[in-house]
C-alpha cells in the first residue's frame, strides 16, 4: 500500500511539473500565440458543427475514418462561404461610408460643435446658477473620464493590433493546425481522462460539461444576437435617413457583445450621427434603439442568451464593472459567462460536498433543472 501511495504521489508530481513547465512556456510566447488563441475560440464554436457532421457522414459513408476530416473540409468551406458573402455583401458598403465619413469629418465637427453651443446655450439660460455649480465639477470630471478611457481604449488596441501584426506568419499555419486539433478532439479528452485517477473522472467530466454548456452557449448566443442588432440598426438607420448606417449597425452589433451596457453603448454614435443632421432624427434614433432593445429583450435574449446565464442585470452590472477594473475591455467581455460559470461550478461542487453528497448523475441533474429557471 505504502508503495502504490508513493508511486501515485510522484506521478501527481511529475503532472503538475508538466503543468508548470506549459503554462511557463505559454506565459513566454504569449504575444506569438494570440492568433492560435483566436483559432481556438474559431475552433470552439465550430466544434459542434463538425461533430454533427460526422455523426451524419459515418451513417452515410462505408470508410467511416474520412467522415471526420471531410466533416472539417465542410465546416471549413460553409465558414469561408459566410465569411465570403459578408466581405462581398457589407464591406464594400462599409468601406465606402467610412470615406464618405473621413471626407465630411471637418464639417461633421464645425456642425457637432455648433449643437454643443446650442445645447450649452440653453444649458446656462434655463437651469438655474446654483444648480450649474454643482453639475459643472460633475460634467468636467465626467467628460475627463471618458477622454482617458478613450485613450487608454485606443492604445490598448493599437497594441493589439501590432502583437497581431507581429504574429502574422502564424496566421498561414493556422488552418492546418486548427484541422488536427478538431480531428482529433475526442482522442486529446479521451487521452486526457487517463492521467485523471478514476474516482476523480466523474466529477471532472462534469465540470468540464458545465463549463461548456455556460460558454458554449453564451458565445454562440451573443454572437447571434450580435448580428440580429447590427443588420436591423443598420436598416432601421437607412429607413430614417440617418447618414452611415452600414457603419452605425456595425458599431451597434459590436458592442451587442456586451451586456446590459452594449445596447447604450451603440446607440451614442447614432444619435450624434442623427441629432448633427437633424434633432428630431434624434428623437427618432432613440425610439428605433428603444423598439429594437424591447425586441431583443422579450424574444431574443431569453431564447438565445438567457438560457446559458440567468444572471439579474444588476448583477450583470456589478460584474461589469469589476471584469473593467481588473482586465478593462477584456475583463467587460469576459466578466459575465466567467461569473455565471463560477456558479454552477460552485453549486454542482456545494451538491457533491453535503453532509449527504449526492453522486456526480445526480448532481449534474439538479443543476440542469435549476438551470431552467431564469433567476429574478
Amino acid at each position: 500500500m505504502t508503495i502504490l501511495a508513493e508511486a501515485r504521489r510522484r506521478r501527481w508530481l511529475l503532472n503538475v511539473l508538466l503543468a508548470l513547465v506549459t503554462l511557463a512556456a505559454l506565459w513566454v510566447a504569449r504575444k506569438a500565440l494570440l492568433p492560435f488563441l483566436l483559432a481556438l475560440a474559431l475552433g470552439y464554436l465550430m466544434l459542434p458543427a463538425v461533430n454533427g457532421l460526422d455523426r451524419l457522414l459515418r451513417k452515410k459513408m462505408r470508410q467511416a475514418g474520412l467522415a471526420r476530416a471531410l466533416a472539417i473540409l465542410t465546416t471549413y468551406l460553409l465558414t469561408a462561404g459566410i465569411v465570403a458573402l459578408f466581405i462581398a455583401l457589407v464591406v464594400p458598403v462599409v468601406v465606402q461610408q467610412i470615406a464618405v465619413l473621413w471626407n465630411q469629418r471637418n464639417q461633421l465637427i464645425a456642425s457637432g460643435r455648433d449643437l454643443v453651443d446650442e445645447v450649452l446655450i440653453w444649458y446656462r439660460d434655463a437651469v438655474p446658477l446654483s444648480l450649474q455649480a454643482e453639475l459643472d465639477p460633475v460634467f468636467s470630471e465626467t467628460g475627463a473620464s471618458l477622454m482617458g478611457a478613450v485613450q487608454t481604449g485606443l492604445t490598448r488596441t493599437v497594441g493589439v493590433v501590432t502583437s497581431t501584426v507581429s504574429s502574422l506568419i502564424g496566421l498561414v499555419m493556422i488552418p492546418f493546425w486548427l484541422f488536427y486539433v478538431l480531428h482529433d478532439a475526442s482522442l486529446v479528452r479521451r487521452r486526457s481522462l487517463e492521467i485523471i485517477p478514476a474516482p476523480l473522472r466523474g466529477d471532472l467530466v462534469n465540470l468540464v460539461r458545465i463549463v461548456d454548456n455556460v460558454l458554449g452557449a453564451y458565445l454562440r448566443g451573443q454572437l447571434l444576437l450580435c448580428l440580429f442588432v447590427g443588420a436591423l440598426v443598420a436598416i432601421g438607420l437607412a429607413v430614417l435617413g440617418v447618414q452611415f448606417p452600414a457603419v452605425l449597425g456595425l458599431i451597434a452589433g459590436v458592442f451587442e457583445i456586451l451586456p446590459v451596457v452594449g445596447p447604450l453603448l451603440g446607440l451614442i454614435p447614432a444619435l450624434i450621427v442623427a441629432l448633427i443632421q437633424e434633432p428630431i432624427l434624434g428623437l427618432w434614433t432613440l425610439i428605433l434603439f428603444l423598439a429594437i432593445q424591447q425586441i431583443e429583450n422579450v424574444l431574443l435574449v431569453p431564447r438565445v442568451s438567457g438560457q446559458a446565464v440567468q444572471l439579474h442585470p444588476a448583477i450583470v452590472i456589478i460584474v461589469l464593472v469589476i471584469g473593467n477594473e481588473a482586465m478593462g475591455f477584456i475583463g467587460m467581455l469576459v466578466a459575465v459567462p466567467l461569473t455565471a460559470i463560477v456558479r454552477d461550478l460552485f453549486k454542482y461542487l456545494y451538491l457533491r460536498s453535503k453532509d449527504d453528497p449526492q453522486t456526480p448523475r445526480q448532481a449534474l441533474q439538479s443543476l440542469s433543472r435549476s438551470a431552467l429557471r431564469m433567476e429574478s
